[in-house]
């Protein structure tokens, strides 16, 4: 089943650094009439938003940073301003990175095309270069499967066909990605390669031994110690590990905590009211509460609805029959559950036993039943 993101920009908390400062110089050609450019970037989980005129097609962007940091550039040419967190999708971005000393940036035309150069970005666009029969495979893939009469995308031979050629396609990517970081230890996007090979789901124990293995200077930078705390953080979520403890208010206000259900098989489920797979997983969910409520089980559903979309949320747990717990921060869509359980894409979903222990996780429709049904039928034995 596929996830839905909730991260396009994965950003560093800065802590402990000496500033360094950075110029950005840009040129945009094609203008056609007035444009202005909105550079955004992450500094203590708060977004901060400059901009900048575009004059005689020129632009400019100066400042100081803790350290290597993902960051996006922005065109507006229609003027009126903009929703920074909920960008349209024919927003024309481009994420790149962000460093000290002169960056460059040329347009022609869209942003989302731009050249940049500066080292780091340089690294990055020599690591595409190495991956573009890779990249140029599975983009096949895509378009043979998009192309594809409705009847045949329902054939198991044609889907089988394409998750093979898929999976060679994968691992001869990963292949190209490791080869890359053994081979620049010193390199900050070393550190990128690793955190897109690790992907959402990081695995600590295949992740952490190549993390070691890249330079101290790479590991210390503010970007290098997030991911040292999301391997950490990792490390805590696997199935053996005991369920981190949170507190989110429910929907009347009152504040809940994984640990008030102690002694009790919980299945902790995050969510939000426009995900459609989360929407489909619910009806198989209540059959399965229906099936196990009375054998110390219990669902908490965790919704990531930003605070805007509340009436949206109640109406949604009234049309899944979500009668369970049912949490939602009204402040903020990223509340202290889904923060301490690193989520980054929804449906999501931990089995917590009646000790307090992850039993399993990230279970779907009949492996979820089967989970159940071994679990409780062995405590009630």
């Amino acid at each position: 089943m596929k996830k839905i993101t909730l991260i396009a920009l994965c950003l560093p908390i800065f802590v402990n650094a000496q500033p360094a400062k950075y110029i950005l110089n840009g040129k945009l050609s094609k203008q056609n009439g007035p444009a202005k450019i909105y550079l955004n970037k992450v500094v203590n989980e708060a977004l901060v938003v400059d901009s900048a005129e575009v004059k005689n097609g020129e632009f400019r962007f100066e400042g100081a940073l803790d350290g290597p940091m993902r960051a996006m550039l922005i065109l507006d040419t229609k003027g009126g301003g903009m929703n920074f967190m909920e960008l349209p999708p024919d927003a024309d971005t481009r994420i790149f990175y962000l460093e000290k000393g002169n960056i460059k940036v040329t347009i022609n035309g869209r942003v989302s095309n731009a050249r940049i150069f500066s080292p780091i970005n340089d690294e990055e666009d020599y690591f595409k270069k190495s991956m573009k029969s890779v990249l140029k495979s599975i983009r096949q893939l895509s378009k043979e499967y998009n192309r594809a009469s409705a009847a045949k995308k329902e054939d198991k031979g044609f889907q089988q066909q394409l998750a093979l050629r898929y999976q060679v396609s994968r691992e001869a990517q990963k292949l190209l990605q490791h080869k890359y970081i053994a081979e620049n230890p010193n390199s900050f996007y070393s550190l990128m390669a690793l955190e897109e090979l690790a992907g959402l789901d990081v695995n600590p124990d295949m992740i952490e031994p190549i993390f070691l293995k890249l330079s101290e200077e790479v590991r210390n930078t503010p970007e290098g110690k997030a991911f040292a705390a999301e391997i950490a953080r990792a490390r805590n979520l696997t199935v053996g590990s005991d369920a981190p403890d949170f507190e989110v208010p429910d929907m009347n206000g009152k504040m809940v905590r994984l640990s008030d259900f102690k002694g009790k098989t919980v299945f902790l489920d995050f969510w939000a009211s426009w995900c459609e797979p989360c929407r489909r997983e619910h009806r198989k969910i209540l059959e399965a509460y229906k099936q196990f409520k009375d054998k110390n089980f219990t669902i908490i559903s965790v919704a990531l609805d930003p605070p805007a979309d509340r009436k949206y949320l109640l109406e949604a747990i009234k049309e899944d029959s979500m009668v369970w717990t049912n949490l939602a921060d009204p402040k903020t869509d990223r509340n202290h559950a889904a923060r301490v359980y690193g989520v980054k894409a929804i449906p999501q979903n931990f089995l917590i036993d009646s000790t307090g222990m992850i039993f399993n996780r990230d279970l779907t429709g009949e492996s979820l039943y089967q989970q159940l049904n071994s679990l409780l039928n062995k405590q009630n034995e």
